[in-house]
């Protein structure tokens, strides 16, 4: 670490020795710029703070009310004396300037922070910054520097020194280019949402709503039987509705970071079997194997059969051909491999729909069939909330294969 005063023209006071001649600097009466100041030093270096504490004790305007070593100390001198300029350094152990400076900030608002940094700490400028220091100083800066900084900070402007200004800020340009980007990025999902919604609701909506139109307008000349059928449609699509909701409601319970597992331990084969019983109607006609042996897992039981249900869903309602569920042990971890013949799909869009919600293997206007690009996302994250991973792979015309890991019970 550069500390001021190690030579060269800048003529810095930082570590010079109590022995040291203080050069031209002379003792001058209380001014208007910070009269009273009271300055706590925090640096994990003692001969930069001697320094400091040597050039501030010269003005009459500053008083030295204590020092500490790291983040910590600085935080409890703060409570105890109340200074109402902190100098900062940025790196330290324990605690760092940053984390320092947030909490200083939260409990005592009117206390200014200034960091301090040397050249390889520019990365650590802006946590600095955004945790609320008033400015950032160069060790090695000139005497004069310090003092007209302290003073500016006194009076309610920034501290910034012009030898970190411009790395500083090229790291601030670099920032907003990430977020522009991030910015972009949830634009487009936001767009990705609307439109996929959009044309997922309405083709329940517009069959309900075709349904109620019939029956409203010509109740008297419909049949009993199609009166049933009219009214099974709607119930059909209400549950499409409802399931809908669900899902989404699900991810944003994800996104909150909350799932709301029950883990417990159970038997994987036969969940496995109840979602072949809930897809038993939609698989009529295919060919479906399943390969299973006794195998017990953790985890929540509910939560993970919606799992295999909305594998063996996917490769009912996106594929063709046979259909092979495996069920067992991969050395001590139980699987379920939902397996099928294709057609399957490039392996990065299929990353991309495990990584994002509302992605769609096809999105065109043309496509085949619907949903709201939400299963698989789900699937990954229940999968790993139960201490699971998911490994998925495809190709466009071998097919995809799904496989879940769990957790043994004891493991």
């Amino acid at each position: 670490m550069r500390e001021m005063g190690s030579g060269g023209a800048r003529g810095g006071v930082l570590g010079r020795g109590p022995d040291s001649p203080r050069g031209g600097l002379k003792r001058r009466g209380p001014g208007a710029d910070g009269v009273g100041m009271k300055v706590l030093l925090v640096d994990d270096h003692a001969p930069i703070r001697r320094g400091i504490r040597q050039l501030l004790e010269l003005r009459a305007e500053f008083e030295v009310v204590g020092e500490g070593s790291n983040g910590e100390e600085a935080v409890r001198q703060v409570d105890e004396l109340e200074p109402d300029i902190v100098l900062m350094d940025m790196n330290m152990p324990v605690m760092n300037g940053a984390d320092a400076t947030r909490v200083i900030k939260e409990r005592h608002p009117d206390v200014h922070v200034v960091g301090l940094t040397a050249f390889g700490e520019m990365s650590l400028v802006s946590a600095m910054v955004n945790a609320g220091a008033a400015g950032y100083l160069l060790k090695g800066g000139a005497p004069d520097e310090l003092i007209d900084s302290l003073n500016a900070v006194a009076r309610g402007q920034g501290a910034l020194d012009k030898g970190v200004t411009k790395a500083v800020m090229d790291d601030m340009a670099e920032m907003h280019k990430k977020e522009a980007k991030a910015y972009a990025e949830l634009d487009q999902m936001k767009s990705e949402f609307v439109s996929v919604i959009t044309h997922e609701l309405r083709t329940p909506l517009t069959s309900i709503k075709g349904g109620v139109h019939t029956l409203k307008r010509g109740w008297n000349e419909v049949d009993e039987q199609m009166k049933l059928e009219f009214l099974d449609s709607i119930d059909r699509q209400c549950d499409r509705l409802s399931h809908m909701v669900e899902k989404i409601l699900l991810v944003s319970g994800i996104q909150r970071g909350g799932l709301g597992l029950e883990p417990t331990v159970f038997r994987l084969d036969n969940i496995t079997q109840e979602a072949m019983n809930v897809l038993a109607t939609k698989s009529a006609g295919r060919t479906v194997v399943l390969d299973t042996a006794p195998v017990e897992a953790t985890g929540d039981p509910k939560r993970l059969m919606e799992v295999i249900v909305a594998l063996l869903d996917n490769a009912l309602t996106f594929t063709e051909g046979r259909i092979d569920i495996f069920v067992g042990l991969a050395g001590d971890r139980p699987y379920v491999r939902v397996k099928d013949e294709g057609p399957g799909m490039e392996q990065d869009t299929l990353d991309h729909m495990l990584q994002a919600p509302f992605i769609q293997g096809d999105s065109s206007s043309t496509r085949a069939t619907g949903g709201l690009g939400l299963s698989l996302y789900i699937a990954k994250q229940t999968i790993a909330a139960s201490q699971g991973r998911l490994q998925a792979t495809t190709d466009p015309e071998r097919g995809s294969s799904f496989t879940m890991f769990l957790t043994s019970p004891g493991a």
